[in-house]
Parts: C-alpha cells; structure tokens; sequence
C-alpha cells in the first residue's frame, strides 16, 4: 500500500510539472514569434533608411579590372548604368558626383558603374565624390587598363596605332569610342557625367534626339541591348573611318549616318522596320532645354520652367558650355533646385566647404 501511494504522488508531481512546463512554453513561444517579428521589423527599417543613417557602415565598391579578372564585371548586363570619367582623372569633381549620385538614387534596382581609367593605388579612398557614392549599394567604381580594355576589340588597331592622340579632339574621340565599346562588351545604359537623373529609366534600346528636328541624335545618353545590330555596325565604322579634324564625326555626326543607312531615318517619319526595336526618344526625354539656352539652368526655377522640366527623365546641363558658371547651393536657380532634390548628399557634402560648385 505504501509503495503504491508513493507511486502515485510520484506520477502527480510529474503530471503537475509537466502541466507546468507546458504553461511555461506557451509564453515562451509567443515571446519568440515576437521577437522575431521585431527583428525582421527593425532590420526592414534599418534597410529602408540605409542611406539616411550616419552610424551604418558604407563602402563604395572599387574594382581593378584586368582582361584576367572577372570578365562578368564588365560583361553582358542589360541592366547596368555606366559612365565614362574619360579625361584621366582619378577623381569626380561635384558635378559629377551628381550625375552618377542621382542615378543611383532614382535607379536604385539597376547596378551603376562608373569606369576610370586609373589605378586603384592612386585613388584617395576618403575623397568626398565617395564618400557620397558610399551612400548608394548599388554603385561600383571599376578602374581599366586601356590597352587591356581595347585588347582583342574591333578597335584594338585604332588604339594601338594612336592617330588619335594626335587629334585636337582626342579626349572627345577617345570618350566616342570607349563607350560604344563598352556597349558591345556588356550593353546597357550609358550616360554623360553632366546629367541630372530625375526618374527611373525604365525604357530599353533607345537613342535620344537633341531637338525637336531630329537633326541631331544624340551620343550622350544611349541603351543597346547586349549583341544589338546597330551598336555592332556603329563599332564597325568607328574602326574603319576615323576621322581625326572633326569634332562630332564619331559622336552624334556617325549615329545619324547608321540611322539614316540602315533604319531609314528621316525628318518627322517613323523608322523603317529593320529598327522597329529602338524608340526614339522626342528631345524633352532628357533635353528639355537646348544648349543655346543652357543658362536657364542658372536662372530662378519659376513655375513654368520647372512644370516643363519636371516632365522629363533626366536633364542635360551641357557641361562645355556650362562648366564655369556657377551652381549656388541652396538658391533658387534650377540646377541647384534639381541638384537638391536628386543629388542630397553630393550637395550637402560640398556645402560643408563651399557654397557653391
């Protein structure tokens, strides 16, 4: 009898610490649903605010590139972004860094590339252009050898032989081929290092005109898919007709030409249907205002002007014309006004030095 009671206040114990137990788990269990929840909440916020957050660790991407490394770096990507710095430099002056900086802003999908020529052992790593481009995950800076850049291309021979740096207009000529190059590698969307990105790019193989004549297409700004006809039979000419006296003929001059050849191109008519792939983008696309009128950029941003502009993807601030007028921070003029609102740490960077650029 006695063994049998203590066998039963035994199994009462255990049933009342499992009964216990089980009470305990249910808390537990709704505590860590909780916190998980909390955690994925946070992190989300912490993501979302990334490039508003002063004590989260960025980086800006830099990449020495060789014709050994990765080839998929600067390989076929339909998505990317790209720029050319084409003058040497192993810097970006503010400008720039708006450029590439709004981009990555209002693209914040699309990989933004900006190609140098220059060696990773001469870039400042705490220059101010990346401390702004830090703030963006999906800028990579990629630094070239040219000759490695241009080896085994179909423009291996213009580069080599050199009539080119002999030319008045070498920087511009040199800056027409590598990005038509860079097209044939890896396609993709290039730009010019004077614009300001005011929308997400959301149209594939385009070319932009310059003018509501369509006399002029523009070389600045331009999207091939990689392996597209045109960009190969731009390439083609390039290597075979250099033209070393004359200022656009490997720009908006040799674009024209191949439109009008292959695509049948002609004032104010639709395109033939051998190019019924690439839209022609009308010229307020990302030239609202024409380069006679490039001050307007630097003049009060009425009403008017800013509806007109606030339509467009990106604009175009015609930096040969532009460069020495200068761009006030935090007045009214419209660049300063785009600059603002699509380039925020580019101006807030420069406004602890200088107040303008």
């Amino acid at each position: 009898m006695e063994f049998f009671v203590t066998r039963t206040s035994s199994f009462c114990v255990q049933k009342m610490m499992h009964s216990r137990r089980k009470t305990f788990i249910k808390p537990m269990v709704m505590v860590m649903i909780l916190l998980g929840f909390s955690l994925v909440f946070v992190g989300y916020i912490l993501y979302e605010n990334r490039l508003t957050i002063p004590w989260i660790k960025k980086q800006i991407h830099i990449i020495q590139w060789t014709e050994n490394s990765d080839q998929r770096l600067l390989g076929p990507n339909n998505q990317r972004i790209y720029f050319h710095e084409t003058s040497g430099r192993n810097q970006l002056n503010m400008r720039q860094s708006c450029a590439v900086e709004s981009t990555a802003k209002e693209n914040p999908d699309r990989p933004i590339q900006l190609i140098m020529q220059t060696n990773i052992s001469s870039i400042n790593t705490h220059g101010t252009w990346l401390n702004v481009l830090s703030n963006y995950p999906n800028v990579a800076v990629i630094l070239i050898n040219e000759m490695d850049y241009f080896r085994d291309t179909p423009l291996e021979d213009w580069y080599r032989k050199g009539e080119w740096r002999q030319s008045t207009y070498k920087v511009e000529h040199f800056a027409d081929c590598i990005r038509m190059l860079s097209s044939l590698k890896g396609g993709g969307l290039y730009m010019d290092l004077d614009f300001v990105t005011m929308k997400q790019f959301d149209i594939s193989n385009f070319l932009a005109v310059e003018d509501a004549s369509v006399e002029t297409i523009s070389s600045g700004i331009f999207h091939f898919d990689y392996g597209h006809r045109l960009i190969s039979e731009i390439v083609k000419d390039l290597a075979a007709h250099y033209q070393p006296k004359v200022w656009s003929a490997h720009g908006p001059t040799l674009i024209f030409s191949i439109m009008s050849r292959i695509c049948g191109l002609k004032k104010r008519q639709p395109l033939s249907n051998e190019c019924q792939d690439v839209a022609l983008m009308p010229y307020n696309f990302v030239y609202p205002i024409h380069y006679p009128d490039w001050q307007v950029y630097f003049q009060k941003a009425t009403h008017n002007v800013m509806q007109w502009i606030n339509g467009s993807y990106a604009v175009h601030v015609w930096n040969k014309m532009s460069h020495l007028e200068p761009l006030l921070i935090g007045s009214d003029q419209v660049y300063a006004t785009l600059a603002s609102r699509h380039c925020p740490f580019t101006v807030a960077r420069a406004a602890e030095f200088i107040s303008y650029f």
